[in-house]
């Protein structure tokens, strides 16, 4: 992994010509086989509907424990790990993490063919809260319905990076498993506990990460010399990672890159990252047909169900959870 986290101006690839597209698509190939990450700057997302999402994570976060427990993930009546998220529910770090969060994806039915006939029950309908007016509206209807598209976008130049057709994932995507959360990380200024950090090392699980931050850093890179550097916020911009479901289907190629979290700005941070997977049932398999495959085949929603079930503490506790 290089020490140096790449800057990419993504309008050329959004407005410009085929060439444009080719170019910028070849700079991603280069950052996800060498970085595993890269900020990704002019991708047409509104500052202003970034900074409003963020005052509804301010106003859901500034609730009362009890009001946001009615909405505990482990409660969620369909099972599909959505939800509100307390402290220390998810252990990334081996005594749990020091963030809260509140999860969501694509919003289906709950009798959806797929999760009734099939089993995918990662699918279904959000746990929304009933009391914040506007919340649903802003953080669904106007911003992850346009990272989706802004996810489809980079989809397509994966896809160019590695020598595909530029539609080669389409298919694979028409009722993909995004994953949304709002985070919030009290500050941790000494760190008095290195099994109990704002988010332990990890890698992400899907095939990539569109993460926003605040102005607060915090969040770090484990680099090939095995430092950690500062992913230091760059204002309108996301970080981009590469996860672990297209390290697999890249035999490699593109790195999913250690990370961890530790808020030490001595105030309040907050995130908001995007987790783009593929539909619940798309195999994956090696896309790099001259190399020896390193993974096993597997169905995307069932890795992914699986690594939920090793993360979340009440995965583990609740069976009906893990079927």
């Amino acid at each position: 992994m290089s020490l140096d986290i790449p800057v990419i101006d993504f309008y050329p690839f959004l407005n410009g010509t085929d060439e444009d597209r080719e170019k910028i698509s070849l700079e991603i190939g280069k950052a996800c086989r060498n970085v595993g990450f890269f900020y990704l700057s002019n991708h047409d997302i509104p500052s202003s509907l970034i900074e409003r999402v963020y005052q509804q994570a301010e106003h859901f976060f500034s609730q009362s424990i009890e009001e946001k427990m009615k909405l505990y993930i482990g409660s969620c009546p369909y099972g599909n790990n959505r939800g509100y998220t307390p402290m220390f529910e998810e252990k990334l770090s081996p005594k749990g993490d020091l963030k809260e969060g509140f999860d969501l994806a694509m919003e289906l039915p709950a009798d959806d063919k797929d999760r009734i006939e099939r089993g995918a029950i990662l699918y279904g309908p959000n746990f929304w809260p009933d009391n914040l007016h506007g919340f649903r509206e802003c953080i669904y209807n106007e911003f992850y319905l346009k990272m989706l598209s802004l996810g489809e976008k980079l989809f397509e130049a994966f896809a160019l990076s590695l020598n595909l057709p530029s539609n080669y994932f389409k298919s694979m995507c028409q009722k993909p498993m995004v994953t949304m959360r709002l985070l919030h990380y009290p500050p941790q200024t000494i760190v008095q506990d290195e099994d109990q950090l704002g988010c332990g090392a990890h890698t992400d699980y899907e095939c990539f990460t569109l993460l926003s931050q605040s102005n607060q850093s915090g969040l770090q890179i484990l680099n090939n010399k095995q430092e950690w550097i500062n992913a230091k916020p760059i204002s309108n911009t996301f970080v981009v990672n590469i996860g672990d479901l297209m390290q697999r289907w890249t035999n490699d190629q593109f790195k999913s890159a250690i990370h961890r979290v530790i808020n030490t700005s001595g105030t309040t941070r907050y995130s908001i990252p995007v987790f783009f997977g593929p539909n619940y049932f798309t195999k994956i398999k090696s896309l790099i047909n001259d190399e020896k495959e390193k993974y096993e085949p597997i169905l995307a929603g069932e890795y992914l169900t699986q690594r939920f079930n090793d993360t979340y503490q009440y995965r583990q506790t609740n069976s009906s959870s893990t079927l």
